[in-house]
């Protein structure tokens, strides 16, 4: 889930910041590795699946299994972005699969969202290390998306884009954009066509992210391992797991990242019984929440069998 402001949304827009629903959002209408936080870099697999997914464009009958797809959620009073590994209906190769799923798929996060809308077309094409992605106009139909929002819906897409090349075997270091062939102004405030690359990510990433569990993912009893990402004060991360009950079980602290603004990835373990719990990061505040945003939160429910 995302920081501690949960199911609160705020929509950023060109000016004043004004207040609008989740619903408004919604999709249903230093790391050792390239990507940050753990990106695998094995091939994507292909499975079958017996249920048809409905995708922007067709229903295709095969899946790519593990897929990065990145979604954005509100942390210390801006926007974030977060990764999830998703099974995704194959529409034509790994990049325009990741990046038609992050346009139709709903986040297993509640606290996630995407502003972006199921496009009628993706194409994507690959030069060296150089990604052209080409988006049906109809992706960009939520009228909801002020300028901090459609920035960081730009590195969501780069992020996806770029991830699920590493994971093809075909990494790419930039991204172009295009809006049925052609550059495009989009939601009233953003210039597409030009190339882009990953923003750092200390300007896009979430300063605390659990990755592993993911949201929902089932569990064996016994010693549990959970990981994150993100940066801290003094790279102090505090963790607590609570049953459904609301019940701490396990709680201490951790450490990731260098203290000095550098990301990194942090680990920690609890022995759980069988039931259903959450775990809650934070990342320490040097100022005690005297300034500034506030520590930067996240969580994930998740059962133990």
């Amino acid at each position: 889930m995302g920081q501690e402001t949960k199911r609160t949304w705020r929509v950023l827009v060109a000016g004043p910041v004004s207040i609008a629903l989740a619903l408004a959002l919604s999709a249903c209408g230093s790391s050792p590795y390239s990507d940050s936080a753990g990106q695998s870099t094995s091939s994507a697999t292909t499975s079958t699946s017996p249920t048809p997914t409905t995708t922007a464009a067709t229903s295709p009958s095969k899946t790519l299994t593990g897929m990065p797809i990145y979604w954005i959620a509100e942390s210390r009073r801006s926007f974030a972005l977060y990764r999830e590994f998703r099974e995704v209906p194959d529409t034509g190769g790994p990049v325009s699969s990741a990046v038609s799923a992050m346009m139709s798929l709903k986040p297993l996060d509640p606290d996630y969202l995407t502003p972006w809308r199921p496009a009628s077309h993706v194409t994507v094409s690959q030069k060296g290390d150089a990604i052209t992605v080409d988006l049906a106009s109809d992706a960009f139909a939520n009228t909801q998306v002020g300028s901090e929002l459609a920035d960081r819906a730009v590195q969501q897409l780069v992020y996806t884009a770029t991830a699920a090349a590493l994971k093809a075997g075909t990494p790419a270091s930039s991204v172009k954009i295009t809006v049925d062939g052609a550059a495009s102004d989009v939601w009233g405030v953003i210039r597409l066509g030009g190339t882009m690359q990953r923003a750092p990510v200390s300007a896009v990433q979430a300063y605390t992210w659990v990755t592993s569990p993911q949201e929902g993912e089932d569990l064996p009893a016994g010693t549990v391992t959970f990981k994150g990402f993100g940066t801290a004060f003094e790279a102090n991360f505090v963790w607590e797991v609570r049953r459904d009950s609301g019940a701490v079980v396990a709680k201490g602290f951790t450490m990731g990242g260098t203290g000095d603004g550098t990301f990194g990835e942090f680990t920690f373990t609890a022995k759980l019984d069988a039931g259903t719990y959450s775990v809650k990061v934070s990342g320490s505040d040097g100022s005690g929440g005297a300034e500034g945003p506030g520590p930067a939160v996240d969580d994930k429910a998740f059962t133990v069998h």
